[in-house]
């Protein structure tokens, strides 16, 4: 089995990667770097065999993909800065990335009878619900550029493939790359008292264990849509702050707000 992986330089990828690789599965890693020097903060790099694509280029990702022929494909590429992605002058940028790209990476597949695994997002819904949404779920809400784009992509992958993944994400972190958890720790060292938001709840989901996932699902033919977090229940940021500075010893103030 060959796997092609997008965007190697985040978090996810960089662990799908290694993932496929204990397992013996060839992989193909991409990203937009020019080549493969670790994720975006520099704190891992494993060895792969890497290419280098926009796929926000069309005519580039059916060559590269046509070439590489995989028999499998884990898109992880994406604009995920969801707060820039508002900015005027970034929304034709994401919707490139998000929609175009994902489209573009779905077309590829087709043409070469390859399943494709999208990551997306809880941010395809409005947040508002006090349970769990269901995977099966067509009530879409985004409240937001990178939420709308998000779910425009995982409708074009639905349009397109028959063989296809769609598993949506949330709160996710690692050891590699930037995220949440690096973000407080940083933030702790450097300040007595920090304020977290208490009423937003979700489940935080560790890549490590997600990358298991995913290469379980692409070795599968069990298609369909999927959310994919970790078990053991909700958290608030609030929470998962105090937790956090808890195991690493803090004596940092955390205060809840809303």
């Amino acid at each position: 089995m060959k796997v092609f992986v997008t965007g190697v330089a985040g978090q996810l990828g960089h662990d799908v990667m290694n993932e496929l690789a204990k397992r013996g599965i060839e992989g193909v890693g991409t990203d937009m770097a020019p080549a493969y020097a670790g994720i975006q903060d520099g704190s891992a790099v494993t060895t792969m065999p890497y290419v280098s694509l926009d796929i926000t280029d069309a005519d580039a990702v059916e060559k590269t993909i046509e070439e590489i022929h995989p028999d499998a494909i884990v898109h992880c590429a994406a604009w995920t800065a969801v707060d820039m992605a508002e900015d005027d002058d970034k929304v034709a940028k994401v919707r490139a990335v998000n929609v175009g790209g994902t489209q573009n990476i779905a077309n590829a597949a087709k043409k070469i009878d390859a399943k494709m695994l999208y990551l997306s997002t809880d941010y395809v819904f409005n947040g508002q619900g006090t349970t769990p949404w269901d995977p099966d779920c067509k009530d879409y809400q985004p409240l937001n550029v990178y939420g709308q784009t998000k779910l425009d992509g995982e409708l074009a992958v639905a349009k397109t493939l028959t063989k296809y993944f769609i598993v949506r994400i949330a709160w996710v972190f690692g050891l590699n790359g930037k995220n949440f958890i690096k973000t407080m720790l940083n933030v702790g060292k450097t300040h007595d008292t920090v304020r977290v938001v208490d009423d937003q709840i979700g489940t935080p989901t560790y890549t490590y264990d997600l990358a298991r996932l995913l290469v379980d699902m692409i070795e599968s033919e069990k298609y369909g849509y999927y959310h994919a977090t970790n078990e053991g229940g909700y958290i608030s940021w609030y929470d998962f702050t105090v937790e956090i500075y808890r195991q690493a010893g803090y004596t940092t103030k955390v205060v809840p707000v809303t």
